[in-house]
């Protein structure tokens, strides 16, 4: 899959079938996570993969924005001590910085894969994290719902980049600007 088709291509998926998502998929996909970019390397990131049935739907309680019925979901946290420790004040806002981008990767490898994914933060992450037996110090930021696509789904709306991109200063729209 050429890099800039898979960008444009991706979406997110929210209705997924019944078939069962393999353990090396999985690993595949945190690999590909691991090789994100990483504020000032802090490398705060841990990754966790969730596929027993009972367990996700517990999360799924926890997780009003999570819908279907996922085959995995893929739990993203950053270590807030080391993050903390390695970029003091700034810790906080370069782990999730770090995780984000991981999420990314994440999500461009699920679609490489042909896997249908969702990123979701609106969910209870201290409960997430009594749930999974998480330290303290490691905190969930973004779950990611997985499975294989259940047919032709909706894809969102972008507004047109004429009216989003600007050079040199923010005045007006400048991608068919010829000056």
């Amino acid at each position: 899959m050429e890099l800039f088709d898979a960008i444009k291509g991706r979406r997110s998926i929210r209705s997924y079938g019944e078939r069962e998502i393999s353990d090396e998929f999985l690993l595949k996909l945190t690999e590909m996570a691991h090789w994100a970019p990483s504020a000032g390397n802090i490398n705060p990131r841990y990754f966790l993969s969730v596929k027993n049935r009972d367990k996700i739907e517990m999360i799924k309680s926890l997780s009003p924005g999570m819908f279907g019925k996922p085959a995995a979901i893929m739990i993203l946290c950053a270590d807030k001590d080391r993050a903390r420790k390695k970029a003091s004040t700034n810790g906080d806002v370069y782990s999730i910085l770090d995780v984000a981008m991981a999420a990314q990767n994440m999500l461009l490898a699920a679609h490489a894969l042909e896997l249908g994914a969702c990123v979701i933060r609106s969910f209870h992450a201290p409960a997430i994290g009594k749930l999974l037996g998480l330290p303290d110090h490691i905190v969930p930021e973004l779950l990611i719902a997985l499975g294989y696509p259940a047919g032709d789904q909706p894809r969102g709306v972008r507004p047109e980049l004429n009216g989003i991109y600007h050079r040199e200063s923010f005045k007006g729209s400048v991608v068919n600007d010829q000056k």
